[in-house]
């Protein structure tokens, strides 16, 4: 058996990233959503892409590409970009979406798209519907997303996002050989191995790839996922811990939460999980077993932390710190503090101090927004967070500093410390690292809500929070000063918004329920 046969041979099983069998995954079609016909279609990309008016979950999708990755998948995309060797256009429309469900293929395909798509700088977000597949390979298709701007020069930044039941998987590259009966002397097998290493020289440079903000395409964390994970088995993202630190966007989710301790409970231990640069480690970068750890790994440490402060794990002659929980509503925010998070062992800690804007009272359910697609949860910094030093104490110490004992004059004491920097954090660190993101609170449907539902347990006040939240939302310029103080005039533009779809939606129900109430 020659080695251009073999090769041939292996071209389809070659280093594949699959959580199913390659062999029985039908090869990918990509589907335009038009109302055009085939047989214009076919003219324009050569009879490559399948034409359909796509619906359902698939109805905000420009492009569907649906079945294994194999090798000719990149000449798919070279029609779909008019690539004739030297030059490219793009036909599509601005912000197209590429929903993806693939279980995968073949990685070196996966990865020269990838190369395509950045070298002819598409304008092409990714996104993986509820319920839908997409894993090992088609994951780099998927974590290639981006919008490009395009002005004197080309910016590109990331732009991908999945569905709370979605299945984003990742795991190790594999080599197969076929079972066919034939032997392979040790120069075929050299081929092969060195194809092998190729390709995952190349997965590594993609893992090396930042958008011109600085945002990594795969992350660290999520390459190590890829990595560890064996071939025959694999990782999904599937817990906000994987989304915040992969980097991966969750749509279809709002943003409801009960205004207790509990919350800055969950904020902080969030911050604490994530951020090893928010807090001043004296003995080492990080208390994690290695920088890249997963959840599985460095939650087990992390309660080890949190149990030093507890009465029963303290040394008799071991300094005291203070480790309660307090949230208070004052100016129209809600700032709440969680203290003594050991960052230096038993002898040092220190206070996360949180604010949240433009909240309700304590103890009250609250709406911080919704994301409904990936620029709704782009650079959005809602949670703030200073870092407060706490001083070993003893059981002959005086009473703590005054600043302490309330979070809002703690944060206030905070500001006037020119070097305390504020880390701000998404809306997503309101939920527990360990949540499934299948458990979280989804969009709710307007249209299958009934009148009686939509304004049980509403005053006046409420309503009028949520419809100007709505106005505030698209950019309203507010004019009084109720309007002001609670939301601020921060980046608005407008004084009469365009507001469509599930907002106009939403604005008319709430108009109906302040009818009825007579607000």
């Amino acid at each position: 058996m020659t080695l251009s046969i073999f090769r041939n041979t292996l071209t389809s099983a070659l280093l594949t990233l699959v959580g199913l069998a390659s062999t029985s995954a039908t090869a990918a079609t990509i589907t335009l959503n038009t109302t055009a016909s085939q047989t214009e279609i076919d003219v324009e990309y050569s009879g490559q892409i399948l034409a359909k008016e796509l619906t359902g979950k698939y109805a905000s999708c420009t492009l569907l590409y649906e079945g294994g990755v194999q090798r000719g998948d990149l000449q798919k995309f070279h029609v779909l970009f008019g690539y004739d060797g030297e030059s490219y256009y793009n036909s599509l429309p601005d912000g197209a979406r590429l929903c993806l469900n693939s279980p995968g293929g073949n990685l070196y395909e996966s990865l020269v798209i990838v190369d395509f798509l950045r070298a002819a700088f598409a304008d092409l977000q990714t996104y993986v519907a509820d319920g839908d597949l997409c894993a090992s390979a088609c994951s780099n298709l998927f974590l290639s997303g981006a919008h490009t701007f395009e002005g004197e020069s080309y910016e590109t930044i990331a732009m991908r996002a999945i569905a709370p039941t979605a299945r984003l998987g990742v795991h190790a590259p594999r080599i197969v050989l076929p079972d066919d009966g034939e032997t392979y002397d040790a120069e075929e097998v050299a081929a092969v191995y060195d194809e092998a290493i190729r390709d995952s020289s190349l997965l590594f440079e993609f893992a090396q790839m930042v958008d011109d903000e600085g945002t990594p395409y795969l992350t660290p964390y999520l390459y190590a996922r890829s990595i560890e994970t064996p071939p025959h088995d694999m990782y999904y993202v599937d817990t906000v811990a994987d989304a915040v630190f992969s980097k991966v966007p969750v749509t279809g989710i709002s943003y409801d939460v009960v205004l207790d301790r509990q919350l800055i409970d969950t904020i902080c231990d969030n911050v604490f999980l994530l951020d090893d640069g928010a807090f001043g480690w004296a003995f080492a970068p990080t208390w994690k077993p290695h920088p890249l750890a997963s959840l599985a790994e460095f939650w087990p440490p992390f309660l080890e932390v949190l149990a030093i402060e507890t009465d029963s794990e303290r040394s008799e002659n071991a300094p005291i710190f203070s480790s309660e929980v307090k949230i208070e509503h004052v100016d129209g925010g809600i700032y709440g503090y969680r203290r003594g998070y050991r960052t230096g062992g038993p002898y040092a800690a220190e206070d996360c101090v949180v604010h949240l804007p433009y909240a309700g009272k304590v103890g009250s359910p609250e709406n911080f927004g919704q994301a409904r697609d990936a620029w709704e949860t782009y650079d959005v910094s809602l949670i703030e967070v200073r870092i407060g030093f706490q001083s070993p104490r003893s059981e002959y110490s005086g009473p703590e500093k005054d600043h302490v004992s309330s979070p809002y004059i703690y944060w206030r004491h905070l500001t006037l410390d020119e070097e305390n920097t504020v880390h701000s954090y998404p809306p997503i660190m309101l939920f527990p690292m360990g949540r499934p993101l299948s458990e979280l609170p989804r969009i709710p449907d307007p249209v299958a809500e009934t009148e009686d539902a939509r304004t049980e347990a509403l005053t006046c006040d409420d309503l009028w929070y949520h419809r100007n939240r709505i106005f505030h939302e698209n950019g309203y310029c507010f004019g009084l000063a109720r309007g002001i103080n609670t939301f601020g005039n921060d980046n608005c533009f407008t004084k009469s918004p365009e507001i469509t779809g599930r907002d106009a939606e939403l604005l008319a129900i709430i108009k109906q329920g302040e009818k009825e109430l007579g607000c």
